[in-house]
């Protein structure tokens, strides 16, 4: 066997181990991300003098259960949190999450709406929530905040919205002068330092069969 011949076959024997080596190793990467899935993202490489993303701050509310919503927390604990965030002596007694759909082509969207009276006038808030694959709602600090506050003459206002996005506000009596002032902040800080807890899910017996 000549020399020639030798080599091309220790060559070839060379590339051979080193590729079952290759995918060895790539087997070994592919076992540990599939095993350890909080390792699996690539870090996000950081130009120097820029600053990191932040952290995703998006709390748990609830979830939407064949187009009906299932509380994950208690709504009262989400009072105190709205009064403070209107901080203006606005007396929030009501909370709820609202769809806003336009047309059934619109993507359904979600929002968390708290209704209130300051010195006689009607108020409102709400705060667009996000939506995960799996139709939870979180509302995140960086979520934008809708207001409605009722004028003179207006007892109700009505966030007015189209598509599934909150465009302004309309005085339920529709008359000259009865008016609701709109406002829009692009982030919100509702849940800071708040405590919430998870709606008590009492066991269900099964209701007795009707007689025949």
């Amino acid at each position: 066997m000549s020399k020639f011949t030798l080599g091309r076959n220790w060559r070839a024997a060379s590339h051979a181990g080193f590729f079952m080596m290759l995918v060895l190793l790539l087997t070994t990467a592919c076992t540990r991300r599939e095993a350890f899935p909080e390792d699996s993202e690539e870090p996000i490489e950081v130009a120097e003098g820029e600053e990191a993303p932040a952290k995703y701050d998006g709390v748990l509310l609830a979830q939407v259960v064949f187009d009906s919503v299932d509380y994950i927390v208690d709504r009262k604990d989400l009072l105190q949190p709205f009064i403070k965030e209107f901080g203006d002596g606005t007396v929030v007694d009501k909370v709820m999450i609202r769809k806003v759909q336009e047309t059934k082509a619109d993507k359904p969207a979600y929002y968390l709406v708290g209704l209130g009276i300051r010195n006689g006038a009607f108020r409102s808030m709400a705060l667009q929530l996000d939506i995960a694959a799996d139709n939870s709602l979180y509302l995140s600090s960086k979520n934008p905040k809708f207001m409605c506050h009722a004028g003179p003459g207006c007892d109700f206002c009505y966030f007015t919205f189209a598509g599934n996005k909150i465009t302004g506000c309309e005085c339920s009596a529709r008359a000259a002068g009865n008016n609701c002032a709109h406002k829009v902040s692009e982030t919100n800080s509702l849940l800071s330092n708040s405590r919430l807890r998870e709606v008590e899910r009492s066991e269900q017996k099964p209701k007795p069969l009707p007689k025949p």
